[in-house]
């Protein structure tokens, strides 16, 4: 009797926990995308340490970045971003060879985990 009551509490407990992970992480549609983006920073997760990229309204982009411009040869690079059904894309003028990316988005609280078309992935931190 025990024993079951142990293996149902871990079940539940299981089930619970998956429920609160799926609840918690919420893939992003165009509306969201727009109020997650527009105006506001989001610092990517690189393996050279966080890229700051600052999205404006009109839907330019900046960033700066000492370690891309030992990378790509430009440590500040511009853009355009857009909304393009559920997905953002990006193109940077020297950055990724100047070749548009797009992006499926999903939210935890202030974590941004992002798929690319091409499918790399990575987290970013949304900041104001």
């Amino acid at each position: 009797m025990r024993v079951r009551a142990s293996k149902t509490s871990l079940a539940v407990m299981a089930g619970l926990t998956m429920a609160t992970a799926a609840a918690q992480a919420e893939q992003l549609g165009a509306v969201q995308l727009k109020v997650l983006l527009a105006g506001k920073t989001i610092s990517l997760s690189a393996p050279f340490g966080s890229l700051p990229i600052r999205y404006s309204p009109g839907g330019t982009m900046v960033a700066r970045s000492k370690a891309m411009g030992l990378f790509a040869g430009v440590s500040e690079d511009r853009g355009t971003w857009r909304i393009q059904g559920n997905q953002f894309c990006q193109r940077w003028s020297v950055w990724n060879k100047g070749k548009e990316q797009c992006f499926t988005v999903s939210r935890t609280g202030t974590t941004v985990r992002w798929v690319s078309d091409d499918g790399m992935t990575g987290t970013a931190v949304a900041m104001q």
